[in-house]
């Protein structure tokens, strides 16, 4: 657990029971587990409580008469897999808490802000509190753009994989890489309608100090969620060309394949024919008798072949 005092500037890295005034700003950290330390001393509710220690997919923007409450599921590219973590956010009108995993990277960011004592001296604390909570969405926004970035670089290899040449394992990577790609949609897709109730809900509104010094941050927000959502749409959008692609190359490979045997066959059909010829038993076949007639039906047989494959190698059929 980590808090910052705003007022006095004072830091501490534990819970204490007596840290708490009401007169003075904080922005709290703290994790999933210390959260039930802070329950009674900031009055929090029994229903988000529970929430913060359920893991929920669906993004929870509560308002409160104290405080309104925040829930969001982000995600990360780790080790080539989606990892969805939640995110959940008290708002007050003089405390942030933030309640997240540790190895979250919220969680990294805010105590590299709590504990670099963030100084914004110049404007007032609850001005101050709504820029910190517009540096948060701003880190996760980034940091969602940065791992949808890593899956569109991940569905390029692929793709230039299957250029390349399809294997049979390529169709188990095509379905992981676009279920990934809907994940990061599914995901993306709901802070849409955080953008939108923030402009219009947030408590820091009501106050003019809070609009004053920040309300541009806050469509900087709303923009900047378009944008990551957009960017999720054309990542799926480029992972289902994968299978197009995949089908293209195994057609491509499928008709050079039946061009050669096309070709094989064209050099084998003379051969079938002079075999079948000679096949038959018919008496008075003058080169039958003939001393070198086998020989020179062989040569001839070879020269076939050997002029059917260079006019093949000329006309790049083989």
């Amino acid at each position: 657990m980590h808090i910052l005092n705003l007022e006095t500037r004072e830091t501490k890295d534990k819970f204490e029971k007596d840290f708490y005034n009401k007169e003075d700003s904080y922005f709290i950290l703290s994790s999933i587990d210390e959260l039930k330390l802070l329950k009674d001393t900031l009055d929090i509710d029994e229903i988000t409580f529970e929430d913060c220690l359920m893991f929920d997919e669906n993004i929870k923007l509560k308002l409160f008469e104290k405080y309104d409450f925040l829930s969001v599921n982000t995600f990360e590219i780790i080790d080539h897999k989606a990892q969805i973590e939640e995110v959940n956010i008290y708002i007050a009108d003089n405390f942030i808490l933030v309640v997240c995993n540790e190895k979250h990277f919220v969680y990294k960011f805010v105590k590299d802000m709590i504990l670099n004592d963030i100084k914004m001296n110049d404007i007032p604390s609850v001005a101050i509190l709504f820029k910190l909570n517009y540096l948060i969405f701003k880190n996760i926004i980034i940091h969602e753009f940065e791992s949808i970035e890593k899956v569109e670089d991940m569905i390029l290899k692929l793709e230039d994989e299957i250029l390349e040449g399809v294997v049979d394992d390529h169709i188990a990577k095509i379905n992981y890489m676009r279920g990934i790609s809907r994940t990061v949609v599914k995901n993306t897709r709901p802070l849409l309608y955080i953008g939108d109730r923030l402009k219009e809900n947030v408590r820091y509104l009501k106050y003019s100090d809070a609009k004053k010094y920040n309300f541009g941050n806050l469509q900087g927000i709303d923009f900047g969620v378009d944008k990551l959502y957009n960017f999720a749409l054309s990542t799926r959008e480029l992972a289902d060309k994968l299978l197009d692609i995949y089908s293209s190359q195994v057609a491509e490979q499928t008709n050079v394949l039946i061009t050669k045997l096309t070709v094989l066959t064209c050099i084998a059909a003379p051969l079938t024919i002079i075999t079948g010829m000679y096949g038959m038993n018919f008496e008075y076949m003058p080169e039958l008798r003939w001393l070198y007639g086998y020989p020179t039906v062989l040569i001839v047989m070879l020269l076939i072949i050997v002029f059917g494959i260079i006019i093949a190698k000329i006309k790049k059929l083989l």
